[in-house]
């Protein structure tokens, strides 16, 4: 497994950039972003006032669904990082982005990782299928060109999904729901959304450094979640 990163003390600066953060998103947090997400930064207390403790963080979240977060020295590639979702863990880069751009970070910091993903693991079903798409993935990741299918359903999904409910469309991924302007622009009229599609998704391609041109839209969460079968088979029958 990744060796983890020792818990650091943030300073006061540090803190601040995620006061700002937080207070900022809590508009956008309530009345845009799937519900399963505001319950869970209620769930393990997260508060403005100060970046949480992950081991306080964990406490809460294990004994719920299994899973961890892992604190890391930054971007953990493919194959380590589906790795650890395997063991039921989830990276967190240890560190926060600058306050002179707290809209930008040059690899997965606290805000994306610990506040962007962490909350979406107190469903144990999300969590358990998080797990097995970990399971699952590393099992091709000596194969590139369908380790990469995987990354692309993973991205347009848990990172950059969208889905319906019964109060209109809302964010599901968490790469959107930890950014302000992701969340603006993902439920704005600029990108193209295209319903739920596994064939499509494993084969769109995606870029880390813009906003997603093309975004996919779920019907509801069960729908990902009895995804992972067909996805599989379908790029094991892959030419």
């Amino acid at each position: 497994m990744v060796k983890a990163q020792p818990p650091r003390t943030f300073s006061s600066d540090e803190n601040e950039t995620w006061k700002t953060v937080f207070t900022r998103h809590q508009p956008t947090r309530e009345n845009k972003i799937f519900e399963l997400f505001n319950q869970g930064v209620a769930t393990l207390q997260m508060k403005a006032d100060q970046i949480p403790d992950l081991v306080l963080v964990n406490k809460i979240l294990e004994p719920i669904s299994g899973f961890q977060g892992l604190l890391v020295e930054g971007l953990e590639d493919g194959a380590s990082f589906y790795q650890l979702l395997a063991e039921r863990f989830f990276p967190v880069g240890n560190f926060i982005r600058a306050k002179d751009d707290i809209g930008y970070t040059p690899a997965p910091d606290i805000i994306h990782d610990l506040y962007g993903h962490l909350p979406f693991f107190i469903d144990k079903d999300y969590a358990d299928f998080c797990q097995k798409f970990g399971e699952t993935a590393i099992r091709y990741s000596d194969r590139p060109e369908l380790f990469q299918q995987f990354e692309r359903f993973f991205w347009y999904t848990i990172e950059f999904g969208l889905i319906e409910t019964e109060h209109g469309l809302k964010v599901f991924g968490a790469g959107i729901a930890s950014s302000l302007g992701e969340c603006e622009y993902a439920l704005g009229p600029t990108p193209k959304l295209v319903p739920f599609d596994i064939d499509k998704i494993r084969h769109q391609d995606f870029r880390i450094d813009i906003m997603q041109p093309t975004l996919f839209v779920l019907k509801n969460v069960r729908q990902l979640f009895t995804s992972l079968e067909a996805l599989e088979n379908k790029i094991r029958s892959s030419p």
